[in-house]
């Protein structure tokens, strides 16, 4: 477990040769243990993303460590979410979440206990990292001209998708789309239409027990 956990780490790197952050010793600790039967609905969660909610916006949030900085300049292409040393400074738990971790966490991740498969609950992860945080992260500053009705024709939808309906806030708002103090960022079909959540999230392989399964800290991922 240990090697599996040192060989994710060494995706991560550090442009602060003084960053208080080792990418070659795993921690490891384990805050609950879950057996997933399949079909079992019990704990099922929709798309999200743990880490903070509101602490993404916030310059005393992940603004202490600049972690988004290329985002917010208008350089997303630029921006590089293996870049450690950022991450150390940011605080992620302004408002006491329940289950949250004021620490940073290179993964998140569980060892199976059962046999799971997809469409069975097991796991779902939206691999388009850096262009799916970008977007969730830029979707508060953009409002649609036209919004369709809830049922409407697949013209109407793409319409409703085409950039030239989106534009720039006219009047700023305190609305962040899925974002709540004290809870994880959701991430909905409805509130982040352009991330096509039905045709972007992938289950993870089936599942056996012993089988270990880990994800980036800002991946989307629903159980």
């Amino acid at each position: 477990m240990l090697e599996a956990q040192r060989f994710l780490m060494s995706f991560w790197h550090s442009n602060s040769p003084d960053a208080m952050i080792s990418s070659t010793h795993p921690l490891t600790y384990a805050d609950r243990l879950r057996i997933h039967q399949p079909g079992d609905a019990g704990f099922a969660l929709g798309p999200h993303v743990d880490g903070g909610g509101p602490e993404r916006w916030e310059d005393n949030g992940y603004g202490r460590g600049n972690v988004y900085q290329r985002i917010w300049q208008g350089e997303w292409e630029k921006y590089d979410p293996w870049e450690a040393s950022c991450r150390v400074l940011a605080e992620a738990d302004l408002y006491n979440g329940a289950g949250a971790c004021s620490m940073f966490r290179m993964f998140q991740a569980w060892l199976g206990m059962s046999h799971t498969g997809p469409n069975e609950g097991t796991l779902l992860v939206n691999p388009l990292l850096s262009l799916a945080t970008t977007y969730f992260l830029l979707r508060p500053f953009f409002e649609p001209i036209y919004t369709p009705p809830k049922e409407c024709s697949r013209m109407a939808t793409e319409t409703f998708l085409h950039p030239s309906n989106w534009r720039l806030e006219r009047e700023t708002s305190s609305n962040l789309q899925g974002a709540t103090p004290g809870f994880a960022q959701e991430v909905t079909a409805t509130l982040h239409p352009h991330l096509e959540l039905e045709k972007t999230m992938v289950h993870v392989p089936k599942i056996a027990p012993g089988d270990y399964v880990a994800w980036h800290c800002d991946s989307e991922y629903p159980t």
